[in-house]
């Protein structure tokens, strides 16, 4: 008789039947070890159907002081987690966060962030991007290029070889 219900009868982890608490207490700990592998278990629980998962990991964001390196972990995390306000989110962040040699890795995880997800959810964001007088010609090049990639990928067709980062 199994009574971890998290634990499947074979032995495997169920992270849908997880208890989330906590591993939301993990992640609010001060050590980068516990900070990661909670995250990691987040990631697992909203890529199998989890939402408030992926909620949570938007609220986290949102909370952390400019800690690059630790927005970015989130933001790996988050990847996989395709809704509207998500997308929302990231493109608030790419007109929050002024482009330099410091917050450059950072702002390169949100558009792979965005890059990977559907087309409708991120066409408008990034037309409104491309026209907005604020960001410069790299950045608008960069943005043309999630968004022709998007829409290939939409016909069932790939750009072979495009990598909107190098620009």
């Amino acid at each position: 008789m199994n009574d971890v219900p998290w634990i499947t009868k074979e032995g495997y982890f169920d992270p849908i039947k997880f208890p989330i608490d906590g591993v939301l207490d993990e992640v609010l700990q001060e050590d980068d070890e516990s900070f990661r592998g909670a995250l990691s278990v987040l990631l697992t629980m909203q890529l199998h159907g989890r939402q408030e998962a992926g909620i949570f990991m938007m609220g986290l964001l949102m909370s952390l002081p400019d800690d690059w390196e630790k927005r970015i972990w989130v933001l790996e995390a988050m990847k996989g987690f395709h809704t509207q306000g998500c997308a929302n989110l990231l493109f608030s962040e790419l007109r929050r966060v002024e482009s330099n040699n410091t917050t450059r890795r950072y702002l390169n995880t949100v558009l792979k962030v965005l890059a990977d997800m559907p087309l409708q959810l991120i066409e408008a964001g990034f037309e409104k991007l491309i026209e907005d007088k604020s960001f410069g010609y790299r950045m608008k090049k960069k943005f043309e290029g999630i968004l022709a990639e998007a829409r290939w990928a939409e016909n069932d067709q790939a750009t072979p070889g495009f990598d909107f980062l190098a620009m």
